[in-house]
């Protein structure tokens, strides 16, 4: 029966060459164990509240209708879909899955833009013609106020370890890199071979996650066991990125996590990535290095030289980018 599956064709991920359900089945050892819907009590994740520490009006309202928006696009026919596709002249755009990977397909629709107001107007330009505005607006409106959200994050971050409160923020007045990335994953014939996103760490500063109530974000612990994230109504979840790990020390640590898929559910997740001016310099500063150990972890870099090699890996499995910059004993 599986192996009939597999033979399927797959309309909604085939912008190009049609792509059957095989094209899609992950390497053996990445199929996942747990459903998507499994969640263990004891494994739920610490919900802070920062409603005392933000001014100005709250992200809930953006966040609702960036949902609708998104779902809208996505709904769309492929053909007027590709009209935003990446290209030349829009590096980042809509793709359906990363066909260029060749093996482990995503199981997912992808948009991706920077936050660039220039550029999701271009985007969704091509895609809603003279009608782009509420959904141009809504993605703008939104992006802002996470952008906000990062900031008081950072600041609270950094009061927390005893850094001055613009120890991170300084680093990102620039937004060259600071991006969006809206996954919507379809339902999904197969899900015990198939995977809407494979197992990595985010290699951005911090990530700031809005999900819906569908489920599929898993987590690896210590102990190499995966465990599901449950989804909390009007919340976000907070990744810490490779380049937050080194700027600490390891004092915070980025987390290895994958996205899994199921058969009956589209699900929705927009994820902000928060990157630095590419001439950041990721650097631990020294009130951050253990007395007793004085060890460095991680060399230093700075955000361009990271992000340069990232550029030229097809896939990013686990932390193995992190990795390259860790100091040996």
């Amino acid at each position: 029966m599986a192996l009939e599956i597999e033979e399927h064709p797959v309309e909604s991920l085939s912008s190009g060459p049609k792509l059957c359900v095989k094209n899609f089945v992950w390497s053996e050892h990445e199929w996942p164990l747990i459903n998507h819907d499994d969640f263990a009590d004891g494994d739920d994740i610490p919900t802070i509240s920062l409603e005392g520490n933000l001014s100005g009006k709250p992200c809930q309202d953006y966040d609702k209708v960036c949902q609708v928006m998104l779902n809208e696009l996505f709904d769309l026919p492929m053909d007027q879909k590709l009209k935003g596709a990446r290209s030349t002249s829009l590096p980042l755009g809509y793709c359906a899955s990363n066909p260029e990977y060749g093996q482990n397909l995503p199981w997912a629709e992808i948009l991706q833009l920077l936050q660039s107001p220039q550029q999701v107007v271009a985007f969704a330009r091509k895609v809603f013609g003279d009608q782009h505005q509420p959904f141009s607006n809504a993605m703008v409106k939104y992006m802002q106020a996470l952008d906000k959200l990062g900031m008081k994050i950072f600041e609270m971050l950094a009061h927390g370890m005893g850094l001055p409160d613009d120890f991170f923020t300084k680093n990102f007045e620039e937004k060259e890199a600071t991006m969006i990335r809206v996954n919507r994953y379809p339902p999904c014939p197969l899900p015990e071979k198939c995977l809407g996103v494979g197992s990595h760490s985010d290699p951005h500063t911090l990530t700031i996650l809005l999900q819906d109530d569908v489920g599929g974000l898993q987590v690896l612990k210590s102990d190499n066991q995966w465990i599901g994230i449950r989804p909390v109504p009007n919340s976000f979840v907070i990744n810490i990125g490779d380049t937050l790990e080194a700027w600490t020390n390891g004092r915070l640590r980025s987390v290895v996590h994958r996205a899994v898929v199921n058969k009956e559910k589209h699900r929705l997740s927009v994820a902000y990535f928060l990157s630095p001016a590419t001439s950041a310099i990721i650097d631990c500063p020294p009130q951050l290095i253990e007395s007793s150990t004085n060890l460095r972890k991680y060399v230093s870099f700075t955000w361009g030289e990271f992000r340069k090699e990232l550029l030229t890996q097809k896939e990013v499995v686990g932390k193995t980018a992190l990795n390259r910059y860790l100091i040996s004993p």
